[in-house]
């Protein structure tokens, strides 16, 4: 990451005048200039590390020319798997190198313990995925070329609840922003339940059988919250008064959208209003596209993600207040 000196030490100083800031800028990636293979990576051999005693693994997907110059930073996206899902599920499933600006970014596809992640009712008891995600941090900063000030967070079902759940931790103050798709917020039913100022996107199927838009039991276990209610918790977290939002219909689906200075979205929500537990394509050719709730493609949801992650930085991101 290209900064000054005079900059990087400003970011230094208020790091050390307020220590639950991060300090992002302290050192350049270590992992520059190391080569790796371009594409889908999961080697257990070499994607494997050692966190709260045990035994993760994890996937990676290196940028086409990653090679052609292995000291350019790199943006990085986490992207979490839905309960039972793998890291190649999630990889056929948000396919961000499908996309032109995707193809630019190292993607972090994380295993869960059971294929479940924390915060769920059905999640393995004593496992802590937040401190999963901060050692698989700073593994990706030892071994690739990260840029520090471009680091965000995705998933799907309760892969999306977990990125919730990171969000709220003090492990989010490393992402710019998050993203999920049919989020199972089973951690996070109330607007109390969290304090922290993020930016977020979410996409849910108005006929999702498996985490009801409007809330309530599961066929898991737990309570998810209503979606449009948790929208309005998290645009009251990061300052918004009630009636904030905009609401703009489209053919098969709604956005409301809570905008900061220069109209940049820091809250955003998709209801698609005929589709089930999915993550939104508009081509069906995903992971979730043979799924007979999948069938309405109305919306292309991965794009989506990377036009509202190119609008954010670490140092653009909401701050605590």
């Amino acid at each position: 990451m290209k900064t000054t000196s005079a900059l990087a030490f400003g970011f230094i100083a208020a790091s050390v005048a307020t220590p639950l800031r991060y300090n992002v800028y302290e050192a350049a990636s270590v992992g520059c200039g190391i080569p790796h293979k371009s594409g889908f990576n999961s080697n257990p051999d070499s994607h494997t590390i050692s966190s709260g005693g045990r035994s993760r693994t994890y996937a990676v997907r290196v940028p086409d020319g990653y090679n052609d110059d292995t000291f350019k930073p790199r943006k990085v996206i986490f992207d979490f798997h839905g309960r039972n899902g793998s890291p190649e599920n999630q990889y056929k499933n948000s396919q961000y190198d499908k996309y032109d600006a995707g193809k630019e970014y190292l993607v972090v596809y994380p295993a869960g313990v059971d294929a479940a992640w924390q915060g769920a009712p059905y999640a393995v008891q004593g496992v802590d995925d937040v401190l999963f995600v901060k050692d698989l941090l700073k593994r990706m900063r030892e071994q690739y070329c990260v840029d520090d000030n471009h680091v965000y967070a995705s998933g799907k079902s309760n892969g999306g609840g977990f990125v919730d759940t990171l969000a709220c931790s003090d492990e989010g103050g490393e992402f710019a922003a998050f993203a999920m798709a049919a989020a199972a917020l089973y951690d996070d039913t109330s607007k109390e339940r969290c304090s922290k100022r993020r930016a977020i996107l979410e996409a849910h199927g108005g006929n999702d059988d498996t985490i009801k838009y409007g809330g309530g039991p599961t066929n898991s276990g737990g309570v998810s919250p209503n979606v449009a209610d948790w929208v309005t918790w998290w645009a009251e977290r990061d300052g918004f008064a009630a009636g904030a939002a905009e609401t703009t219909q489209h053919s098969g689906y709604e956005t409301v959208t809570y905008k900061g200075d220069g109209g940049k979205p820091v809250v955003q929500h998709y209801k698609i209003f005929d589709l089930g537990h999915c993550w939104p394509s508009s081509t069906g050719d995903n992971s979730d596209g043979s799924r007979s709730y999948c069938k309405d493609h109305s919306l292309d949801f991965t794009p989506a993600v990377l036009d509202f992650f190119s609008q954010w930085d670490l140092s653009s991101a909401p701050k605590q207040i």
